[in-house]
């Protein structure tokens, strides 16, 4: 296994680094503080996601026959990490346009295709979003829970030559701005989700479909999440993009193969805190010297070092591993939730080593580490994920909205 970068990656991984240090950073501290986030939608600093589609950072993940960078899983994760230093909120902006540009490229027919990827290439702004999650089915779907009464409610029902589409999704990325959506549906109330789900591309402005409430998150302010509202939302069949009530098994090994990539968010947000809290402890003298040159302090610090080692192993491995044919999506969901166990718990040793300066707005290890309590729930729980580990580990075969 011969995981060196390639000088390519190497030039993606530091285009990445440039473009949030000068471009993401100066714009999200005094967003993040707005507190409604109705204000944060709208002065959303779209001149950003602009400049990013400019530098080729929004449709890196399309095939280069396409116009986009070509990306795999690993140099997502590297790209992603970076972006992540400077607002991991904004960063999955580009994380959810890496992720269903190629969902649209890979999993859609070839008129879907040529009607719907011009709408997201020739628009500097245009970004993606998947709706899976509702107020009544969360982890349903993830583990999942296969009896007709749980997991998804939003309805599809067959009308003529068409669709029409009631229910509420919440908690959805980008949504407050994304253009075009991956809609999972109930289409047969009958059976659980693995037989009874479909998949629709729906654009922003049909008529039926709405933006409801953004919500107020305690951090990634920047990453908009909102509720998606269909009221007798009318669609063709042309924007059904999965087989019938096959919809859960449309998603599941697409969103297999890209778990290892929310390793991302932990180790990039654990590592800020710990670059930071090292600066911090190499000038704040106490007893009369830095108090890097305390041992309790350097044992700490050499603890977040390690623990940040051992992330960026497992998470590289496994975002390699994605790229191979054979894959075993077990590999992408522990490194999902060791790196989401690190970032949280970095960023707490951080912040606790600088007294009570680390609690003070004036510093960033605050934000960092609320930011990072949402590692615990990037696509399901932490816990969730452990039992899926258990159940590979019994042989257990299941599909869920993660399976290979």
């Amino acid at each position: 296994m011969d995981m060196r970068l390639s000088d390519e990656q190497i030039r993606l991984r530091e285009l990445a680094r440039d473009f949030a240090m000068r471009k993401i950073k100066p714009v999200v501290a005094e967003l993040d503080r707005l507190a409604d986030p109705a204000e944060v939608h709208r002065r959303f600093p779209w001149h950003v996601i602009e400049e990013g589609s400019r530098a080729g950072l929004r449709t890196a993940a399309l095939p280069k026959e396409y116009g986009g960078g070509g990306i795999g899983i690993l140099t997502h994760l590297l790209m992603l990490e970076e972006l992540c230093q400077a607002d991991s909120g904004f960063a999955t902006h580009f994380h959810q346009a890496w992720k269903m540009a190629k969902l649209l490229v890979q999993k859609c027919s070839r008129e879907q295709r040529d009607h719907f990827l011009p709408k997201f290439t020739d628009d500097d702004r245009a970004l993606l979003a998947v709706a899976m999650t509702e107020p009544d089915s969360g982890c349903d779907t993830l583990m999942p829970y296969d009896g007709p009464d749980g997991g998804v409610r939003t309805t599809a029902v067959r009308d003529g030559d068409g669709w029409v589409i009631n229910g509420t999704k919440h908690f959805i990325a980008c949504a407050s701005v994304a253009k075009l959506f991956f809609i999972a549906t109930r289409t047969d109330k009958s059976v659980g989700v693995t037989r009874g789900l479909t998949v629709f591309l729906i654009e922003r402005g049909t008529p039926g479909f709405r933006v409801g409430r953004i919500h107020d998150k305690l951090g990634n302010r920047l990453m908009m999440n909102a509720e998606l509202i269909f009221e007798n939302c009318r669609v063709p069949d042309f924007n059904r993009v999965s087989e019938v009530n096959q919809g859960l098994r449309y998603l599941a090994s697409f969103g297999a193969r890209h778990v290892p990539t929310t390793g991302a968010f932990g180790l990039a947000l654990g590592r800020a805190a710990f670059e930071y809290a090292v600066e911090y402890a190499k000038t704040r003298v106490q007893g009369g010297k830095p108090v890097i040159e305390h041992p309790t302090v350097a044992l700490r610090l050499g603890e977040m070092a390690a623990q940040l080692e051992a992330a960026r192993a497992v998470c590289v491995q496994a975002a390699w591993m994605a790229d191979q044919p054979d894959y075993d999506a077990k590999h992408g969901i522990l490194a999902s939730i060791f790196s989401s166990d690190v970032g949280p718990k970095v960023c707490d040793m951080a912040l606790q080593l600088m007294g009570g300066y680390g609690y003070m707005r004036d510093y960033p290890v605050e934000k960092i580490l609320r930011d990072a309590l949402m590692c615990y729930h990037i696509d399901g729980t932490s816990d969730v994920h452990r039992i899926k580990i258990g159940e590979m580990l019994r042989g257990v075969a299941r599909t869920g909205y993660i399976a290979e």
